[in-house]
């Protein structure tokens, strides 16, 4: 059996080359980076992996490749396909050969799934997999936002050990919390909810997108609110606000991977039929990762700026007669 997590989890992106094939150097390069960020735990082929892109041996490659750059650093939760039970389980079985610590479920995406039918579709992969299972409740994804009594249901179904709320009402996450056992690990899928899941819902942490390009600031804005570093936690939050609303750019994940990109860690583009970002959409996004302190202004930025504070000093002096 795998290994459970409290803290952040990140979702990663899937690195590919400009002809859109798998990037695994670059995969390599996003799991050192991620884990000399110090995240707790790391999901490929989730929801930021354009895991519906991916052909049943890219998928076995990506596992392979993480499982073995990983090397036992942190747990591993692969993001399993939700289109097909048939083939959930079979890369359920292969990434448990391979060594994985758990999986992510996510709902179906079927227009006219029922409630019962979401419900009955998780208890039947739970006891087809021998491993941790997360769930994910994703009224956005599937039309069907799972009530308080559903989700404790579920909690109890085999090898289940948690789930990743995704509702937009953060008060939920307390209810659930107080309806599971103290085992059962909840965690929010939202970054902007993330500071108040924490203060108000009691979480255990969160598996967000916005992970892949500030993995730091999340950890240490968990780290911050667990020894009450209030000061420090607002300054956080303060500061991961306006990268939240940056990174919906665009087509999901291209806004993700236009940052790691502008930062150095080289993903290159999501697959087709996404768009990467836009001129000026990109331009928005380099100058929200430079105000929030991620990244270095242009180098004309830096020689301009001296001079304007000299202007400054200059103007001052003659206003005092100097």
């Amino acid at each position: 059996m795998g290994k459970k997590f409290k803290g952040i989890g990140c979702p990663c992106v899937t690195p590919f080359n400009q002809d859109e094939s798998l990037d695994l150097i670059g995969l390599r390069e996003l799991i050192d980076f991620l884990i000399n960020s110090e995240i707790n735990a790391i999901i490929p082929t989730g929801s930021s992996g354009e895991h519906y892109s991916l052909s049943d041996e890219e998928y076995h490659q990506v596992i392979d490749t993480v499982l073995d750059q990983v090397n036992g650093a942190v747990p591993v939760y692969i993001g399993l396909p939700s289109e097909s039970k048939i083939r959930l389980l079979e890369i359920a079985k292969y990434a448990t050969d391979a060594g994985a610590d758990g999986f992510v479920v996510y709902p179906p995406k079927i227009p006219t799934l029922s409630a019962q039918e979401l419900i009955s579709h998780y208890e039947s992969i739970s006891k087809n997999i021998t491993n941790f299972t997360l769930f994910v409740n994703n009224p956005d994804g599937c039309g069907i936002d799972l009530p308080v009594e559903s989700i404790r249901r579920i909690s109890k179904f085999a090898h289940t050990v948690g789930m990743v709320e995704l509702s937009s009402d953060f008060k939920k996450i307390s209810q659930i919390s107080s309806e599971v056992s103290d085992d059962f690990r909840v965690y929010t899928g939202r970054g902007l909810l993330f500071p108040q899941a924490l203060k108000e819902g009691g979480v255990e942490g969160a598996i967000i997108p916005s992970a892949n390009v500030v993995p730091n600031l999340h950890v240490e804005l968990y780290e911050a609110f667990n020894v009450e570093m209030k000061e420090r936690f607002e300054e956080i939050q303060t500061k991961l606000l306006p990268l939240e609303i940056g990174l919906k750019l665009g087509s999901f994940p291209s806004a993700i991977k236009a940052s790691l990109n502008l930062l150095g860690v080289n993903v290159g583009n999501p697959r087709k039929p996404l768009f990467p970002l836009s001129d000026s959409d990109l331009e928005k996004l380099r100058n929200i990762l430079v105000a929030s302190g991620c990244l270095r202004p242009p180098a004309k930025e830096e020689e301009e700026s001296p001079k304007k504070n000299k202007e400054t000093v200059s103007t001052n002096k003659k206003k005092n007669g100097k």
